[in-house]
Parts: C-alpha cells; structure tokens; sequence
C-alpha cells in the first residue's frame, strides 16, 4: 500500500494540475475488478477482488478540472487500463470503427486505451507514477474526450434503426478514408451526421426519421459547394431500407454549419455512431 503523501497542499496541488485528461503512466501496477466468488468461498459471498496482471499501465479518463481539485475535495480520479491489440486494427480504431478503445500520443506500438474497463485510484497514488502525455495539443485532447464521449454517452438507438442504416454506415466507411472518391470527399467535410425523430423512438407506429449533417466550416472543408455535398450524401440516404417501424421524413437531410444549426435542432437530434466523422477526425489518407 502507498503511504498517504507527507506534502503540503500547495505541493500537491502544483504537482496534480501537471495532469491532464489522457495522461497516462506505464509498468504502475495492476488492474483490480469484483467477480463472483469462487463455489465454495464462503467468506465473501458478493465477490472478491481480482487482479488483473496483463495490463500495460493506465490512462486518466477523469476531467481535467476534477484532476487538479484539492484531495481533499475529490480524492480520487478514474483510470482505464492500456492495453496491447493487433496492430492491425489500429486502422480501425482511426476510422472510429472500434468506440470500445481510444488512442492516445507516446503509448508504445499498438497499445491503446480500453474504455470498458474503468478504476478509480486515489490522488496520492496517482502523484506516485511516472507521468506521460497523452494528448500533445488542443485537438488531440478533444479529440480524445470525445473518444469517452462516444464510448459512455452515445444514444441506445433502437434495434432495428441500427438494422435500417447499416447501408449508410457501410457507404461512408467504404468511401471515407479514399481521396479520389467525390463521396468520400463530401464525408471528410461532414464533422457529424445527427438523426431527428419525428415521433417518440419507442413508437411502435411509425417513426419518420430525418437527419442533420453537421458540416465544418467552409475554409476547412475538402467540397466546399455544400449543394454538391448534398447531391453525393442525399442517395445514399434515400437508399436505405428501413425496417418498421422506421421510414425516412419527407424532409430527409438537412445541412449545416455550428454557427447556422439552432439550439433546438442540437438538442432534438441524436448523434450518430455509424460514421467516421465525429470520433475519428485524425484519420487522414
């Protein structure tokens, strides 16, 4: 067990606020979860502590602003474990087509952040480990917070939503990462496709569904005509075939910029989880 830090409070505060969300440290100790307890165990019958050996190290998952509180105000952060998978599928993870892992700068070789896995440590043995930085500059550090983001926030859509746009996913991911593909150009100048019910989604009926793409503002983006965006997004939505009760609204895309969508269309519509553009913004080919 580490001993509880001898330090003043302004030390430990000039040392914490060194962290930052997606600060990670390696070789500092193992992962611990409950489980059921063995047949037979019965001095804890809810379960026992497990260790877990394999892991790599840890990344920091808490906000930034939670990290550099006093101790003595919030005592402890949340860590996920890092984790080593096939370089192969750190493509996918970049295509955002792996939600369950994050990436993060300076990890050695295919060793990634497993978000399912979650551990709280306390501040104390926090300050103990070897810091090293995660995210090396602003977009990498959102880019990052809306890995957890996509990970712990997305919307539980229904199934057979998921069912119906399977095709929508598959002609964004196919054509994304593509340079000489007009429709992946328009994609990589989408940074979010949100979907709108237009009824309540547990309606058995029927639920009309529209959808907003969200784009980047012109200077960044690949297509700028945003008719022409619409003209290689629109088939592809008209496309689909939906399984009741869900159909496509008479109204079945919208464009806009941040500074063009309302407030209430934000908040009214749902961000989709079948796409490239939102949680994979560093994929570049």
């Amino acid at each position: 067990m580490v001993e509880a830090s001898s330090e003043g409070e302004d030390e430990i505060l000039d040392r914490l606020a060194e962290w930052q969300q997606g600060d990670f440290a390696l070789d500092c100790g193992d992962f611990l979860f409950r489980d059921l307890a063995e047949e037979g165990d019965e001095t804890d019958l809810d379960g026992g502590a497990v260790v877990d050996a394999s892991v790599l190290g840890f990344a920091v998952i808490s906000q930034t602003c939670d990290i550099v509180r006093s101790p003595s105000d919030v005592g402890y952060v949340s860590v996920c474990p890092l984790v080593k998978i096939d370089p192969k599928r750190i493509a996918d993870l970049e295509r955002g087509q792996a939600p369950r892992y994050g990436l993060l700068s300076n990890t050695p070789e295919a060793v990634v952040v497993d978000f399912s896995r979650t551990m709280s440590v306390t501040k104390d043995l926090l300050l103990t480990w070897t810091r090293s930085r995660g995210c090396e500059d602003d977009q990498q550090q959102l880019d990052f917070a809306r890995s957890l983001e996509l990970f712990f926030g997305r919307f539980a859509f229904p199934d057979d939503f998921v069912i119906s746009v399977t095709s929508l996913r598959k002609a964004i991911l196919d054509k994304y990462g593509k340079d000489g593909s007009d429709f992946g150009k328009a994609s990589r100048s989408i940074r979010e496709l949100r979907a709108v019910p237009h009824a309540a989604w547990s309606d058995t009926s029927s639920v009309p569904v529209s959808f907003i793409a969200i784009l980047d503002d012109e200077e960044k983006r690949e297509m700028k005509d945003r008719n022409r965006i619409r003209e290689l997004l629109k088939p592809a939505i008209d496309a689909i075939k939906w399984t009741a009760p869900f159909s496509l609204h008479a109204d079945g895309l919208s464009l806009f910029t941040l500074s063009d969508l309302t407030a209430a269309d934000y908040l009214n519509s749902f961000p989709l989880d079948v796409n490239s553009l939102s949680f994979a913004r560093r994929y570049k080919k």
